[in-house]
């Protein structure tokens, strides 16, 4: 096979070389056909796909912490050819599972007409309990360290300055 030019070799080979992703999973969301969002502890995330044409969600997914969604849109097998032409296949896994089925799915708009919302849910509750926030085990005559407070002791083991 000759190539006229170098540019159009170089831009062949890279096709070619893409060619086999086709099938991954990305896990930040993806350009390869399937799509996978984790939620971690400091991330939780809830899913949102909007059809474009109306503004409306149809399919709204929480995914529990320690855990992936992973899906992917069809192009064919839904029950309206006009409104919902479309399948999405989805499943819930352990995190980093990228070879998971995709036991569930529903109809949906074309994928071109979809959009893709991901929230991040309140990471970390705020606990309004008195005095737990800081709490430090204290062994006797550490009032300096409780909510309390005190006179720091003194001793050359907690002067900060000379």
């Amino acid at each position: 096979m000759r190539f006229r030019t170098l540019a159009t070799a170089v831009s062949t080979l890279a096709f070619a070389a893409l060619l086999p992703m086709g099938g991954c999973f990305n896990p930040n969301g993806g350009v390869t056909g399937y799509f996978a969002y984790m939620s971690t502890p400091i991330s939780p995330k809830t899913v949102i796909i909007y059809d474009m044409r109306t503004n409306e969600p149809f399919f709204i997914q929480d995914i529990p912490v320690g855990k992936q969604l992973n899906f992917r849109f069809l192009q064919d097998g839904g029950d309206d050819p006009l409104y919902s032409p479309g399948r999405l296949q989805w499943g819930i896994s352990e995190a980093g599972d990228n070879a998971s089925q995709l036991g569930n799915q529903l109809t949906c708009p074309p994928e071109e007409s979809c959009r893709i919302h991901i929230e991040v849910r309140g990471a970390f509750p705020v606990e309004d309990q008195e005095g737990e926030r800081y709490r430090i085990d204290l062994g006797e005559g550490a009032d300096h360290q409780t909510p309390r407070g005190g006179p720091i002791p003194h001793g050359s083991n907690n002067r900060i300055y000379e």
